[in-house]
């Protein structure tokens, strides 16, 4: 396949750097800088390892002609990263969200102007970014990929899962994905504010009773929502699921807790605040979630 990665941070670099050994990669950056330093270094870098080559720039015509886009750019910037490809494509090609949250659907028809094919793959992969195109893992984790509601076509989905078990990568298609999709977000609700605002790493989220029974009522919250608004969550009970993550990604520095740190936008809108907007819209009352919302921005704005 020839298959376009739409941002090289973590996520997108793990992913990129997977497929690349057999597939045509094309990574798409932000800005020229960056696509320049990946290039230089020879392409795509996991755990010290050798660069991966890749096809890599911040014109949009770099993904002319490719089979699969995935998206792995921060939920806030999926439009400012996808509207520039309207005048690539008349007809895009199947689209693949790794992305956190429930918004990208949305996002990405929003962007392309079009009613897309898009598949969602929540994973479990974890790992932090130490430059462009350079990622440490710090967990080996799990991606369920399916189509979206009303958005399925063709065997892209797959012919993705498929690649991605060839390159060692733990997948697997499932149908419907959408349960999944939100049991990441309880997840994510749970541990990112709380391990960013504590300034710790997930896995010390255990190692304190108070953070950790903050994260519980975050995860029970966040399930209420899901099950009111009819998703079959695939656990009963969203606490053990999140702690299992925690435990799972021990060394790792969320995301959130990085751009917290770093002065730069956090997706606190597209975590938090994905919940307490599903939980209005179904009147709803989830105080945790409003309350490290709230704090996460008043952070943010310091």
């Amino acid at each position: 396949m020839i298959v376009g990665v739409a941002g090289a941070g973590a996520i997108g670099t793990i992913f990129g750097a997977a497929l690349a050994a057999a597939h045509d990669v094309r990574v798409l950056t932000r800005d020229t800088l960056s696509a320049r330093t990946i290039a230089n270094r020879g392409g795509l870098v996991v755990d010290d390892g050798p660069p991966l080559a890749v096809s890599v720039s911040h014109d949009p015509e770099l993904f002319t002609g490719v089979d699969l886009i995935v998206v792995a750019v921060k939920t806030y910037a999926t439009i400012d990263a996808l509207a520039p490809l309207r005048d690539v494509f008349r007809d895009p090609p199947p689209i693949v969200s790794v992305q956190n949250g429930v918004d990208a659907v949305r996002q990405i028809d929003f962007a392309l102007g079009h009613h897309c094919c898009i598949g969602l793959a929540p994973t479990t992969e974890a790992g932090e970014r130490c430059g462009p195109g350079v990622v440490r893992r710090v967990g080996r984790g799990q991606t369920r990929v399916g189509w979206a509601r009303d958005h399925a076509n063709g065997p892209a989905v797959d012919a993705f899962v498929d690649a991605l078990v060839a390159a060692g990568m733990l997948a697997e298609h499932v149908q419907p994905i959408e349960p999944w999709v939100w049991a990441k977000l309880v997840v994510n609700a749970a541990i990112n504010p709380v391990t960013a605002l504590a300034g710790i790493r997930n896995g010390e989220l255990l190692e304190h009773a108070e953070l950790r029974e903050r994260a519980a009522r975050i995860a029970r919250e966040a399930a209420a929502v899901a099950w009111a608004a009819g998703i079959a969550l695939p656990f009963a009970d969203p606490v053990p699921y999140v702690e299992a993550a925690a435990l799972a990604t021990a060394e790792n520095r969320s995301s959130m807790l990085v751009d917290l740190e770093a002065g730069r936008t956090t997706e606190i809108e597209s975590i938090a605040g994905a919940v307490v907007r599903e939980a209005e819209a179904l009147h709803l009352s989830v105080p945790e979630n409003q309350a490290v919302l709230d704090e996460v921005r008043a952070r943010t704005k310091a």
